[in-house]
């Protein structure tokens, strides 16, 4: 074998002052400095430039040392750039004035900086590090003024320890201060006796991130603490899989391969550990999360109770009638000729009237406690929620609708003509308690709820929904069992339609033609395992749904970016707001990390002076369509939850700040804390667009995303397109999606516990 002969720059240690902070990224910590000669560094000849992952205490007059290398930027010239940097004491009066009054100690300016320096020169940082009730000599500074300078100082020095202790262990400044945030004066401590501990109580720190901290403070790999966190992550792993429980085999095995140990003894001894602490919970061979247990049982016993209920309010039998018998006026629009390209339309009336599936469903609604509705695209789902809504204002009862998102619960809204909202707005989330405000001892004061979107609601949340519903109010949950199942554990919708015990009508009837909806006819066949055969487009007239054919992922990526920005808003009078991509994965050069990138710069392009705001990879502009990725109840008063969709129409690039209007017209200013929570949104995962209806889907299918592809993603991607669907990638793609049915089960205890409550009834 070779000698390696490749050699490191030679690494320099320099000593110098922070003269002025040039860019400072909050999120990473990665920081341009101008720096300035201090001591007998020959290298300091004039001002240079310092770049690396600076701590957030170093201010304009600090002064260091760093160990790094010097380079040549083709744009800025010499920098240095620092490996580490571990900031000291500034020397000389100049220098400590222009730190103090940097804004690093709170209510310190220029004229107070000068009085303390004045007072007591060169020996400043020493007594305020040492003897800070000495500030009292000063004058004109006020008890009040003194106390907060004293309780500034106390924290920054802390504050500053901290980082330095975990820069040592090469972890990131945004992550140190979030575990300085949570533990304050006590993190060297607590991450000291256990490291894990991070998992559990430090938002963005995982198993990993732990694993390494405690492995350069000398952990055994095989301690009970170890182990434990490993077995925790494990099961927490798998709820983001879908999974509530594990069985042991399983969560044995997982574990091993985490931890990269081979004693299953070891690892059963922790279990039995983690149990008795209350860190899982055992029933018969499953384990579960404490959290997800509860949710599942209180789920359960909910759901049997509402089985059980034979208290409902009754209908009139002729309001029954009236409603399902009623006969509905509406108007369908449509081309005039549909062999060219004329922009004519004709309007045809037509008279609706319900199915037989249909008025069974109205019937069961009347006299049940709880129902479930289920059918496909154009099975009629949202006119039998109409008609049940007419069935309930003709008897007098109070009805709300609600979905798990909120385009669902507007077009909801939209279509049935009642008041419909998300259903976090719905059970209103109490930031203080961190709890919704309507629960059990609070429940919802309506006669009748109807869910529509109900694939979408994993066990926590139908866990908290069937808390805050009265055992008095009817509750009908309605979706289609063929879309994608929740993103958070569970299977509840899926579940509910396997109970023989819970009323259910199978909406079947397909009321849109063929010839009327294409995108229907797609969907349908993808959903029966046949490859649909979807037409190119060849110039003879406006369809409603085609294929176009690429061989390479660069080349379907600037179709893309074509039929977005250029061909689809001037063929079919739509603007590039209206259209959404899809794609099955995050990364990859067609995944949607990629296309929003190119999208971006396609459609909100940079120019000299413009505004960003950048955090990590991530870049925002005025203009841009983004997207939430989790739930945040604090950021506003309504809050803001995942999924939710906006645009940018406010940078601040002081404040690293960014504006978004959503689309329900709130606005929300997400500081740099909250930015990360944002994500580009002209491009989605078909998983994010769940419960959303777009008028133009742009669905990208290559064979490039192999080991996504699969039918009830596509088939759950092809019903988001409301007018136009175009699939952009490989036919041999659309095969496999059709043929591929996805062979991994979730682990749910939903049913079985809701069967166990029953029998314990009889």
């Amino acid at each position: 074998m070779d000698k390696d002969t490749t050699t490191q720059p030679q690494a320099d240690f320099l000593k110098g002052t922070v003269e002025r902070i040039t860019y400072r990224n909050e999120e990473n910590g990665f920081s341009v400095l101008k720096i300035s000669k201090n001591g007998d560094n020959v290298l300091f000849e004039k001002n240079y430039t310092l770049v690396g992952s600076i701590p957030s205490t170093v201010s304009e007059g600090s002064s260091f040392v760093a160990r790094g290398v010097w380079q040549s930027h083709p744009k800025f010239g010499a920098q240095f750039k620092a490996y580490s940097f571990s900031e000291s004491a500034p020397t000389g009066t100049d220098a400590i004035k222009r730190y103090l009054s940097s804004g690093l100690i709170k209510g310190v300016g220029e004229k107070i900086a000068e009085k303390i320096v004045d007072h007591f020169g060169e020996e400043t940082m020493a007594i305020l590090e040492n003897d800070p009730d000495r500030l009292e000599e000063v004058s004109g500074l006020g008890r009040t003024k003194i106390q907060e300078i004293k309780t500034t100082w106390i924290e920054k020095k802390e504050e500053r320890e901290v980082l330095l202790f975990f820069q040592n262990y090469a972890i990131s400044t945004a992550l140190a201060r979030r575990i300085y945030n949570v533990y304050r004066s006590k993190s060297i401590e607590v991450v000291r006796a256990n490291p894990y501990l991070l998992c559990q109580q430090v938002w963005g720190i995982g198993f990993a991130t732990a694993d390494k901290i405690a492995v350069a403070i000398g952990l055994d790999p095989k301690s009970k603490d170890r182990l434990i966190a490993g077995l925790s992550y494990t099961l927490s792993n798998a709820e983001q899989d879908g999974h509530t429980y594990l069985p042991e085999e399983v969560l044995i095995e997982k574990s091993k391969a985490l931890l990269a140990i081979s004693e299953g003894d070891l690892l059963k001894d922790a279990l039995t550990s983690a149990e008795l602490q209350g860190l899982v919970i055992k029933l018969d061979d499953k384990y579960y999360d404490p959290e997800v247990f509860y949710c599942e049982r209180k789920a359960a016993e909910l759901i049997a109770n509402r089985i059980r209920t034979t208290e409902v309010k009754k209908i009139p039998d002729w309001i029954i009638e009236e409603v399902i018998n009623a006969k509905t006026v509406t108007s369908i629009t449509g081309k005039k000729d549909s062999n060219s390209d004329n922009e004519s339309t004709t309007t045809e009336t037509k008279v609706i009237s319900l199915s037989n599936e249909q008025k069974e469903a109205v019937r069961l609604a009347a006299s049940s406690s709880l129902l479930v509705i289920t059918g496909g695209p154009g099975c009629g789902k949202t006119t039998v929620v109409s008609s049940i809504g007419a069935l309930f204002k003709k008897a007098g009862l109070t009805i709300r609708l609600a979905a798990p998102t909120g385009r669902a619960a507007q077009r909801l809204q939209e279509l049935c003509g009642i008041e419909a909202s998300t259903i976090h707005r719905l059970l209103k989330f109490d930031p203080i308690r961190k709890t919704f405000i309507y629960d059990e001892g609070d429940q919802l004061p309506f006669d009748v709820l109807i869910l529509d979107e109900s694939s979408m609601l994993d066990i926590p949340l139908a866990a908290s929904l069937l808390k805050a519903v009265g055992r008095n109010t009817k509750l009908i949950f309605v979706g289609d069992k063929d879309q994608l199942p929740s993103v958070g554990p569970g299977l509840f919708f899926s579940d509910l339609l396997k109970l023989d015990q819970v009323p259910k009508v199978f909406l079947t009837k397909l009321f849109r033609r063929a010839e009327e909806s294409s995108i229907n006819d797609i969907a349908y066949q993808i959903n029966m395992g046949v490859v649909p055969n979807i037409p190119e487009p060849d110039g003879s007239g406006i369809k409603d749904a085609y294929f176009m054919k690429v061989d390479s992922p660069e080349q379907a990526a600037n179709l893309i970016e074509r039929l977005v920005a250029e061909q689809v808003p001037k063929k079919f009078h739509v603007k590039p707001s209206e259209i959404t991509v899809l794609s099955p994965m995050n990364q990859g050069e067609l995944g949607i990390i990629s296309l929003n990138q190119k999208l971006q710069n396609k459609l909100v392009p940079t120019k000299d002076n413009t505004p960003v705001v950048k955090v990590g990879n991530a870049e925002f502009r005025v203009g841009d369509r983004v997207c939430q990725r989790v739930n945040n109840y604090n950021i506003h008063e309504a809050g803001v939850f995942n999924g939710e969709q906006g645009i940018v129409f406010g940078i601040d690039t002081e404040e690293k700040a960014v504006f978004v209007r959503l689309w329900d017209n709130r606005e929300i200013k997400y500081s740099i804390e909250n930015i990360p929570q944002l994500d580009l949104a002209y491009a989605l995962t078909i998983h994010r667009s769940q419960g959303s209806e777009v008028p133009v889907v742009i669905l990208v299918l290559h064979d490039s995303h192999a080991i996504m592809l699969e039918r009830q993603l596509v088939y759950t991607a092809v019903t988001r397109a409301k007018k136009l669907l175009i699939i952009v990638g490989t036919r041999s793609a659309i095969a496999r999606s059709a043929k591929r049915i996805k062979s991994s089960k979730r682990y749910t205890g939903f049913k079985d516990m809701v069967i166990k409550v029953l029998d314990s009834y009889q």
